[in-house]
């Protein structure tokens, strides 16, 4: 029979590797191996895509395939995300090398070193590192695992403590009580969590706090969607959103879609398609890629790249699709967060000093992530 304490520890370590394979996409985004990444989230990516209810779970809160957007907050929250995920990983790391050599040198509970600023060191390192990981990776989904996670490390520092205070006794007690359990100084409910001493309220007030935790961190997520949504560099038509994948002011966004727009074969193209489809038109110079999207150049193994040396006058102009998630239409300013996937069309390079389409390119059929939910913006 599996014990309280196995069965805590391996929710742990679900909740644990789930992150450390996110991890993995945001290494892996740029390599061959890309394709095969996703295509292990893809059965539970499209179960949620699938549903009605349950697609917004799938959404991205936070940018992740344009380069940067007008808001200096969320340039610098995105930059961030990679400084947490590597420092949490670095003090995990310091943690366990204590413990292990500890345990090698047989000497006992570790209270030095690092574990003399927090209880849970790598606990807390898996948090800050899981946070990182959260903001590179910013699904509504990966919220949820994340909140989830954090509970699930208190209740599994909670047990280990107790195995230590009935091993350790005294010498433990006089070290939890000026230590805090995961951060140097105290923020309930992330140090110590006061509970009541009835088991039955005690479960009442996690359960209440867990939820709670979940409210406040999916409506932060929401707001946080909305700002990055509204400082991209964008621009809207009646059935259209224009996202420049680099930094570009609103007049160039129209003139290069004017361009495009004015060719005959593009008008021609267009017109294959229904009156009232919706479009998202990406635009980025033609020397960059963005695996996300579908175009030519990213089967050849560059799935992203943005190099800083492009010829400012050509631009490269990927027309997508928008089979939206419900039947019902929605308004243009609401398209982003509708998405259930992208039909590529055409692609289309300009050249902004002659004011004219250079070329029309079909999208390649050997699409990078075909068939899987990847992020809009």
């Amino acid at each position: 029979m599996k014990t309280k304490n196995t069965v805590a520890k391996g929710t742990f370590w679900s909740a644990a590797a789930f992150y450390i394979i996110i991890g993995f996409e945001f290494l892996y985004m740029a390599s061959p191996f890309a394709v095969y990444f996703y295509s292990v989230y893809a059965p539970a990516l499209n179960f949620f895509n699938n549903n009605a209810i349950l697609s917004w779970l799938n959404s991205f809160f936070l940018p992740h395939v344009v380069r940067n957007t007008s808001s200096t907050f969320v340039n610098v929250l995105v930059t961030t995300g990679g400084v947490l995920a590597i420092t949490g990983f670095l003090a995990f790391c310091i943690g366990a090398f204590q413990v292990y050599y500890s345990k090698l040198t047989k000497k006992g509970v570790v209270t030095g070193g690092i574990y003399n600023i927090v209880r849970h060191p790598q606990y807390a390192s898996f948090i800050i590192c899981s946070f990182g990981l959260l903001i590179l990776w910013p699904r509504f989904i990966s919220a949820i695992m994340f909140v989830t996670m954090v509970f699930a490390y208190y209740l599994l520092a909670k047990l280990e403590e107790r195995e230590c205070t009935a091993k350790f006794g005294q010498s433990y007690i006089d070290y939890k009580n000026k230590t805090n359990m995961f951060l140097p100084f105290r923020i309930v409910p992330f140090t110590n969590l006061y509970l009541p001493k009835s088991k039955k309220n005690k479960t009442l007030v996690l359960i209440a706090t867990y939820f709670a935790a979940l409210v406040i961190v999916l409506a932060t997520a929401r707001g946080l969607q909305t700002i990055s949504i509204n400082s991209l560099h964008s621009t809207y038509t009646n059935n259209s959103v224009n996202i420049s994948i680099g930094e570009m002011s609103r007049e160039s966004i129209n003139n290069i879609m004017h361009i495009v727009k004015s060719d005959s074969e593009v008008v021609y193209i267009l017109s294959e398609h229904e009156y009232d489809a919706m479009y998202i038109n990406y635009i980025l110079p033609t020397t960059w890629f963005a695996a996300e999207i579908p175009m030519n150049g990213v089967e050849r193994g560059r799935g992203h790249a943005s190099p800083r040396n492009y010829d400012p006058n050509y631009f490269k102009v990927i027309i997508t699709r928008v089979n939206l998630r419900e039947s019902d239409a929605v308004l243009v300013s609401n398209l982003l967060t509708n998405v259930h996937n992208l039909e590529a069309i055409v692609e289309v390079w300009v050249n902004i000093s002659e004011q004219r389409v250079t070329q029309i390119l079909d999208i390649p059929e050997d699409i990078k992530y075909e068939g899987i939910p990847v992020a809009i913006f």
